[in-house]
């Protein structure tokens, strides 16, 4: 039995309104009935640590961007430490399964991991963690598995955002560290505004609503502590000045620099042009987010389509029927028609974790919708009792307000 999931972005300090672990254990449950007597294969499709979008990185002076190296290497390493001790609980549940010979683990590299490619002692660390053997060896970028037809990668090389062909660090890992893990910061320090939800911020989709999402909780808290209705605006004018900052990287002046088309408007003017509308304050600029991202999200699913069906024709794919990636945190699956003359499909794992969705068709200010995801992909052997080739779960749970205000006190 082949299981798969992806995008669990697990790091220190990471937000959950549910348990990690006991997500796992309701997975389990599921999966421990249907394997039968047979050890199962559990695959990780990319991200299942964010070494990225870690805070921690903002505390000393190496950043996920900069060039790989030893002095890289061990803040990498220590960072998977800390990954490791703060997910003690999952990961641990997961490794009892692997060491009674219930489970085996594969893991593939996604974007926000990516650097475990240039950190040995990190990718030995977290085989430990997940009882893995292997120690330093590399993980690969893609997994076949020809008894079930599947080929599993993360999906982020269809994402010109998140990936460089020559493996140089891409605009997302900048975006995240100077953008997204700072602004909650900048937000407690400047405006003192203390709130669990905040730290959620990396789960706002599409990202560049952030400052939209941090304006209406500002605004929720002001209502509620009495403080100045001009709150809002204040923190959409710190957005405004990080982004400012932001441009003026180096890093990411360089990029723009090495990205940029002359007389068109390339895909680094597009990032210009979003994030400047990311600093408009106004509801018909939230409004406007919310289309751009239907419509990024309806070309981004025929993207990663389009490329699982050339991923099936490579040569060393012939056989294969079925692609698995992750990266876009929403679950999705999309039948190809034919290839080789056999039916095929691509799925999309979602993620294991909370999203706050914006949306806007009912008119009036776009509003979040907060929940836990959670989904997986189930391929079954022979003999199975139901006669299934494959299962594709994916489900969202919403916590009560009371508990979610106390998500941060730790798992219930």
């Amino acid at each position: 039995m082949l299981i798969l999931v992806s995008d669990l972005h697990l790091r220190p300090g990471a937000a959950t309104h549910l348990s990690r672990a006991a997500q796992f254990e309701r997975f389990w449950a599921r999966i421990d009935q249907a394997r039968r007597d047979e050890r199962a294969t559990l695959c990780f499709v990319g991200d299942l640590i964010d070494l990225v979008r870690a805070p921690d990185w903002l505390a000393g002076p190496h950043r996920p961007y900069h060039e790989p190296g030893p002095e890289l290497a061990a803040e990498v390493d220590a960072l998977v430490a800390r990954t490791v001790e703060a997910e003690a609980q999952l990961l641990g549940a997961i490794r009892a399964r692997v060491e009674a010979g219930l489970l085996e683990i594969d893991l593939v590299v996604g974007n926000h991991d990516r650097l475990l490619h240039h950190a040995p002692a990190a990718r030995a660390r977290l085989r430990r963690a997940l009882g893995m053997p292997g120690g330093e060896a590399p993980f690969p970028s893609e997994l076949r598995y020809p008894r079930h037809g599947v080929l599993a990668f993360h999906g982020h090389t269809v994402d010109a955002l998140c990936f460089e062909p020559d493996g140089a660090a891409p605009l997302s890992d900048m975006i995240a560290t100077e953008l997204i893990a700072r602004f909650p910061i900048e937000i407690r320090d400047r405006f003192g505004l203390v709130h669990p939800r905040l730290d959620d911020i990396d789960d706002v989709r599409p990202v560049l609503a952030v400052p939209a999402w941090v304006r209406q909780l500002a605004q929720s808290v002001s209502a509620g502590a009495g403080r100045p209705r001009g709150l809002g605006r204040e923190v959409a004018r710190g957005w405004q000045a990080l982004v400012a900052e932001f441009l003026d990287n180096g890093h990411v002046r360089g990029w723009f620099r090495e990205h940029h088309r002359r007389f068109k408007l390339d895909f680094a003017g597009k990032m210009r042009l979003l994030l400047g509308l990311s600093t408009k304050h106004a509801l018909r600029t939230d409004a406007k987010l919310q289309i751009l991202n239907d419509a990024f999200f309806k070309f981004f699913d025929v993207r990663f389509a389009r490329a699982a069906v050339a991923a099936l024709e490579r040569p060393e794919n012939r056989g294969l029927r079925y692609v698995v990636n992750g990266h876009t945190h929403f679950a999705a699956m999309t039948p190809l028609g034919e290839v080789s003359g056999r039916s095929a499909c691509y799925f999309n794992l979602g993620t294991w974790r909370p999203v706050h969705q914006l949306g806007n068709l009912a008119g009036g200010r776009p509003g979040f919708l907060a929940y836990d995801a959670m989904a997986y992909l189930a391929f079954f052997g022979e003999g199975d009792p139901l006669g299934r080739e494959f299962e594709w779960w994916q489900g969202a749970a919403a916590s009560l307000p009371a508990a979610a205000a106390h998500a941060d006190a730790g798992p219930a």
